[in-house]
């Protein structure tokens, strides 16, 4: 078996060449960066260069070309599968890595053993914060999100907390999710269930059952441009993300969650007709 690295960084994309050109860049620049560090990039089938980007640019990073859309989920635990490393972080391909942040996450991650996994500080381009922790939701918080009666969701969303300080929280975003490796290789990455959406919640909540803690760490930044990937997808692709919105809450609240049904209907046909 080959020495274990200290950490791997999961990407995955989806006709975003440019962007994780980019990320890889910046992951490359970084001065925290190892032969200890792997990069291991899983590609759904990108039809914008992707792969002549990556061969011609990057002989170290780990590449993995998927001769279709296979989804988030399983994408990502190819990805795991590939590795055997301490930590593994789950990185959106549209993100830039600044300096420190996996330095940071890592040594975090190592002083801290009830810590599960850890996230940071997003930012947009233009430097202002970008939201990336929420509480566990609850039913009424589904039918205000896709209601967007957001002003209502102000706890659920965390809308009182500044991003200024390290704290617990239930789930934040797999934008930037650094996890200790033997845990997520115990639970077996994401529940393939969640093709896109809800998987990242899902997993959060089962890394919180193994007794293990989800923190946020302020003073590590990671610039986050959008979820390109998805405002790019068309119906067929959007009508699995509402799929993914609706089983994380008939798993979560059973018979109950039919009540969401009709509002995920009136959303996606609004979403695909305001398209």
């Amino acid at each position: 078996m080959s020495e274990q690295k200290i950490l791997s960084v999961i990407i995955v994309t989806w006709n975003t060449g440019k962007l994780v050109k980019e990320c890889i860049d910046s992951i490359c620049s970084l001065p925290e960066y190892s032969d200890s560090i792997e990069i291991i990039l899983i590609d759904n089938d990108s039809r914008d260069g992707t792969d002549e980007i990556i061969k011609d640019n990057f002989k170290n990073v780990i590449y993995i070309r998927n001769n279709e859309n296979i989804g988030y989920a399983p994408a990502v635990n190819q990805g795991i599968k590939k590795s055997n490393a301490k930590y593994v972080l789950l990185l959106g391909s549209d993100t830039v890595l600044k300096p420190g942040s996996l330095k940071k996450s890592i040594e975090f991650l190592d002083e801290n053993e009830n810590a599960g996994a850890v996230g940071c500080k997003l930012i947009f381009p233009d430097g202002s914060p970008q939201g990336n922790c929420k509480r566990f939701p609850k039913l009424i918080n589904g039918i205000y999100t896709y209601l967007s009666l957001d002003k209502l969701n102000a706890d659920y969303d965390m809308l009182w907390f500044d991003y200024d300080k390290t704290i617990k929280v239930d789930q934040i975003a797999t934008t930037f999710l650094m996890i200790r490796g033997d845990i997520l290789r115990k639970l077996k990455g994401f529940d393939e269930k969640y093709k896109i959406l809800y998987n990242d919640v899902d997993l959060c909540n089962r890394i919180r059952k193994e007794n293990k803690e989800i923190y946020f760490l302020h003073d590590a930044e990671v610039i986050h441009h959008g979820s390109y990937s998805t405002k790019k997808a068309k119906y067929d692709v959007r009508k699995v993300m509402y799929d993914d919105i609706y089983r994380y809450y008939k798993s979560n609240f059973g018979f109950k969650a039919i009540i969401l049904l009709p509002v995920l209907k009136l959303r996606l046909l609004l979403t695909i007709m305001l398209k």
